[in-house]
C-alpha cells in the first residue's frame, strides 16, 4: 500500500497574510539596508554647506580688507596739501600704488571698481595720460553694465584723450556720454564741448552747444554761464529758452496794469499787512 506525502508549503503560503509597508517604513528599511551610503550623503551635504559658508565668510573678509585699504588710499589722494607740492606728489604716488594693489589683490570687489576710477584720476594728476586712458578704458569694458559710472568715466576719458593730443578720441568719448540714456553728466559734457569749440575759434559750433545746454538742461548750474557765453559770442542770437522767457514776461506785463489799478487794500499784500497789524 502506497503512502502519499502531504505538502504543507502551499497551505502555509496561502495561509500567511501579505503585509504592506508604508512609505515611512520603506524609507527606514532602505536606510537600514544602505546605512553607509546614507551617512556618506549626509556627510557630503554638511561639507558642501560648510564650504559655502566658508567661501562667503572669506569673500566678506576680502571685501572688508579691500574697503579698508581703499579708504586709506582715498584719504591720501583727497588730502593733498595745497601749499606743499612735493608732499602732494608723494601722496598721489602712494595712493596710486595702493589703488594698483587693490586691483591685483581684490579683483571683482566693489572697492576695486572705485579704485579703478581713482587710479585713472591719480594717473591724470601724474600727467601720465596714456596710463589714465588705459585705466579708464579697462574700467568701461569691465563695468559696461553700470551706465551711470560709464558716463562719468567716459567724460574723464575724453579729458585724458584731449590732454594726450587725441582730439578724435576725445570727441568719441564725449559723444558716447551724450548717447548714453542713463548718463547724468550730459550738461557738463555739452559745456566742455562748447568750451573746446570756443578755444578753437569755432564760434557757431560753440553757440550751438551752449544753446543746446540751455534748452535741454535749463536747471543745470552751467545753463546760466552758457547764457552769458552766448551773449558774448553772438549777441544777435536769442536762444529759444530766452524767447520762451520773454513771451511769458510780456504776458505778465500786460496783466500788470490791471493789478496796479487795484486799490492797495484789495491786493494780496494789503491783506497780509492788515493781518500782521491785527496780530
Amino acid at each position: 500500500m502506497g503512502y502519499k506525502i502531504k505538502d504543507h508549503s502551499e497551505k502555509s503560503a496561502i495561509g500567511e497574510p501579505v503585509v504592506a509597508l508604508s512609505s515611512k517604513e520603506q524609507f527606514l528599511f532602505f536606510v537600514e539596508e544602505h546605512r553607509g551610503l546614507v551617512w556618506g550623503g549626509i556627510l557630503l551635504i554638511v561639507v558642501l554647506i560648510g564650504g559655502m559658508v566658508m567661501v562667503n565668510w572669506l569673500s566678506n573678509q576680502k571685501q572688508e580688507e579691500a574697503w579698508e585699504l581703499q579708504g586709506q588710499a582715498q584719504q591720501l589722494y583727497l588730502t593733498r596739501p595745497l601749499d606743499d607740492v612735493d608732499k602732494g606728489k608723494s601722496n598721489i604716488q602712494q595712493a596710486l600704488g595702493m589703488f594698483q594693489d587693490i586691483l591685483s589683490r581684490y579683483p571683482g570687489t566693489p572697492s576695486a571698481k572705485v579704485s579703478s576710477f581713482l587710479l585713472g584720476n591719480s594717473l591724470m594728476e601724474e600727467e601720465n595720460y596714456q596710463g589714465a586712458i588705459e585705466a579708464y578704458t579697462s574700467l568701461v569694458q569691465t563695468h559696461s553694465q553700470d551706465q551711470l559710472l560709464v558716463g562719468l568715466v567716459q567724460q574723464r576719458l575724453g579729458f585724458a584723450q584731449l590732454l594726450s593730443g587725441n582730439r578724435e578720441g576725445a570727441m568719441k568719448a564725449f559723444d558716447a556720454v551724450l548717447g548714453n540714456p542713463q548718463a547724468l553728466n550730459k550738461d557738463q559734457v555739452l559745456f566742455e564741448l562748447a568750451k573746446l569749440a570756443e578755444s578753437e575759434e569755432k564760434t557757431d559750433e560753440a553757440v550751438k552747444r551752449y544753446t543746446q545746454l540751455m534748452q535741454e538742461f535749463p536747471l543745470s548750474p552751467l545753463s546760466t554761464e552758457a547764457d552769458l557765453r552766448v551773449k558774448v559770442l553772438a549777441p544777435e542770437e536769442t536762444p529759444k529758452a530766452a524767447e520762451v522767457g520773454t513771451s511769458t514776461g510780456s504776458e505778465e506785463d500786460k496783466a500788470a496794469p490791471e493789478i496796479e489799478d487795484t486799490p492797495s487794500g484789495a491786493s494780496g499784500e494789503g491783506d497780509l499787512e492788515e493781518m500782521g497789524k491785527e496780530d
